[in-house]
């Protein structure tokens, strides 16, 4: 070795001497942490530069699927668009509820918090409204302010809003099992219920069982039994015939079918309907007698029956159904009017279910009759919604506009109910007579509060959930009358 190469030659680092004591060490100890700092370096880089916790909060979150989309667009196309902000401040111009610039409480607020509070508590009132506009919809006014609102302009414009729901309504979707009814041009059964009222309105609304209360009010409530919805309701005093309300109220479509029970039995408006080329299907009253005209089945000795009286003919008693054409004298036609009637034995009570009908044999045989009339039951599970769920019956006010005020928010919460059921009967494509109007009735107050915070749009956090919670707590369920709690308390102790 040159003395050169030597001198070029320079003493080896403490780290080379530690690599050349171990001689060919394995790979796998040679590059793996190299490779690992790559491998998460690529990873989180591909992924977002998230880390493995942030990833696994994510994958807890709920996941928008298309099929929660569309129930999103099944709720804004059915329900939300009945009507809009605008179109509901409009409305509160026009109807005079806007006396000058609002400044806290605005025209849809309480239009929606009305609607919403007569289902979202047990009872409604002044108080229960006054809450929801508190918590849900972020008015932080007093209860005095929200008192004064019920003035003649808030009944015109409850009175305009019901009529664009009620006019926008959606059609459910066409069921199998009603496909005789889509004979009909249109099917309507009308109904009544009593009100009752505070004994200060007695003037206005006189009642007639004065042993009981002294004010008390009738609502006309007819229904589309085809598409199962309301379409009309007449409040009028307890004295209003229920005949009257449907002889000026009801217009009679040439190929319609009309329903009626017991309580709305007048000969003269089976010929008014006959004359009017559409069809009929009522009760018959146990008094009724009219005159036999031709037999058909079930009644014995069928011709010599023929002329008598129904209260003289004798039924089979083989026989489970009768059937023949009678005639009827109208009272105040001065005439006459042939109609079918119909009798199915019940095994439960021993007597015949009688139903008088122009319906021809050839369209309806009779167990198709009674099936048909049955679908009355679909008014009076509207009447119970009404009723009892959007809370038609507590109306404990003095003020006839607070009064006119409650009932078309009891109406407008009844209409939002109805598209409820109508939007998720269609977007789960099934008929809307599968889900219980009852049990949505049971459901009302947890149904309104979500529909509300959906329609104010208000997308809430943990945070806001919270105060929410407070604030209708602290307001909403305030003691009114510390003094006597106070006192109370005293004396427990």
């Amino acid at each position: 070795m040159s003395d050169t190469t030597a001198k070029a030659r320079k003493p080896a680092t403490k780290k080379q001497q530690q690599s050349s004591s171990r001689r060919n060490p394995p790979r796998s100890r040679q590059r793996t942490a190299s490779r690992r700092s790559t491998w998460g370096r690529s990873r989180r880089k591909r992924r977002g530069g998230k880390s493995l916790s942030q990833r696994l909060v994510e994958d807890r979150k709920p996941k928008v699927t298309k099929k929660v989309k569309a129930a999103y667009a099944r709720l804004r196309d059915g329900v939300l668009s009945l009507f809009t902000r605008d179109e509901v401040e409009q409305m509160a111009r026009e109807s005079g509820f806007y006396v000058r610039e609002p400044k806290q409480i605005k025209a849809f607020e309480f239009a929606l918090c009305c609607a919403m509070g007569s289902i979202v508590e047990h009872k409604r009132g002044f108080a229960a409204i006054w809450r929801v506009l508190n918590a849900l919809a972020g008015v932080k006014v007093a209860r005095s302010a929200v008192t004064q609102r019920f003035a003649a302009g808030s009944a015109a414009l409850l009175e305009l809003v019901s009529i664009r729901a009620l006019e926008r309504m959606p059609q459910a979707a066409p069921s199998i099992d009603r496909a005789k009814l889509n004979r009909f041009r249109e099917v309507l059964a009308q109904d009544g219920t009593v009100l009752q009222l505070s004994p200060v309105l007695e003037a206005l609304f006189p009642a007639t069982r004065t042993n009981v209360v002294d004010a008390a009010a009738k609502a006309h409530v007819t229904a589309d039994l085809m598409e199962r919805r309301i379409v009309d309701v007449t409040v009028t005093g307890e004295r209003g015939s229920e005949l009257g309300e449907v002889y000026d109220n009801l217009k009679f479509v040439p190929g319609g079918l009309y329903l009626f029970d017991l309580g709305y039995t007048s000969y003269d408006l089976l010929s008014l309907i006959a004359k009017s080329k559409a069809f009929v299907l009522m009760r018959l009253k146990d008094n009724a007698n009219p005159t036999v005209v031709k037999v058909r089945h079930g009644i014995r000795r069928p011709r010599a029956s023929e002329g008598l009286k129904l209260k003289e003919v004798q039924t089979c008693k083989t026989a489970n159904t009768f059937e023949l054409d009678a005639e009827f004298r109208c009272s105040e036609f001065a005439e006459t009017v042939q109609m079918r009637v119909v009798g199915l034995w019940n095994p439960e009570t021993k007597r015949f279910h009688r139903y008088v009908t122009n319906l021809p044999p050839e369209m309806f045989d009779i167990e198709e009759l009674a099936t048909l009339y049955r679908q009355r039951w679909t008014i009076e599970l509207l009447m119970k919604l009404l009723k009892s769920s959007c809370h038609l019956d507590h109306l404990d006010t003095a003020n006839p506009d607070a009064l006119r005020t409650l009932i078309y928010s009891s109406l407008l919460a009844a209409l939002v109910l109805q598209c409820l059921i109508v939007a998720a009967a269609n977007a789960e494509d099934i008929p809307v007579e599968q889900i219980s109007y009852l049990t949505v009735g049971i459901a009302a107050p947890l149904l309104g509060t979500l529909l509300m915070l959906l329609w104010l749009g208000r997308e809430l956090t943990h945070e806001e959930m919270a105060a929410m919670i407070f604030r209708a707590i602290l307001y909403g369920c305030r003691d009114q009358n510390p003094g006597r709690t106070s006192a109370s308390t005293q004396a427990l102790r």
